[in-house]
């Protein structure tokens, strides 16, 4: 008898793995996603600047060269919700500009999670990756974002996004003169 029970419970539990999925399915959720996609950026920080980034680590202009993989899992419902998380893991190599002479070359992460209700950001692109350098209407439409971009923890470089509503943001970094926007606390 109790094999009989057991069996039973079994058999419902593997019909419900199968159900479930196709129910789920059926809300019109698409989710896309990838994993160990290579990334390369490239940027210069000059010192002075508004957000001078490393180079107000450096005391100098410099360039960053970034190499990382990316990982992200991004949902677009059917009335056209998107959300979406990004992971970036890599090497960020800092340089000299004006001699080339090589800085720093250690750990860089990105992580990187957001909510655009409707879609009326923009940032979900044709091939169903999504992100926040890909949107039109980032500071205007976004409705939730919470960005974290770092080199070597805090102690080489650090870049923040925070936005709680559209409209509502704060960004800055360890080496910005303060925080900026309207979402920002005082």
């Amino acid at each position: 008898m109790k094999k009989i029970i057991f069996g039973t419970i079994l058999s419902v539990f593997a019909l419900a793995l199968v159900v479930v999925p196709a129910f789920a399915a059926e809300n019109g959720t698409q989710v896309y996603r990838f994993s160990n996609e290579p990334f390369v950026w490239d940027e210069t920080h000059v010192l002075g600047d508004q957000f001078p980034g490393a180079a107000e680590k450096f005391g100098e202009d410099v360039y960053v060269h970034y190499v990382a993989m990316n990982a992200e899992t991004v949902r677009v419902k059917a009335n056209g919700d998107v959300s979406w998380t990004l992971t970036q893991q890599g090497t960020a190599t800092v340089t000299a500009v004006d001699d080339g002479a090589l800085l720093y070359e250690g750990p860089f992460q990105v992580e990187e999670i957001a909510r655009d209700d409707g879609g009326d950001a923009g940032c979900l692109a044709s091939d169903g990756h999504a992100w926040l350098g890909n949107c039109t209407a980032m500071w205007n439409n976004l409705d939730f974002a919470q960005y974290n971009w770092k080199i070597t923890g805090n102690s080489v470089d650090t870049f923040n996004i925070t936005i709680r509503g559209a409209g509502n943001y704060c960004y800055g970094g360890i080496h910005e003169d303060g925080a900026f926007g309207p979402g920002c606390k005082l």
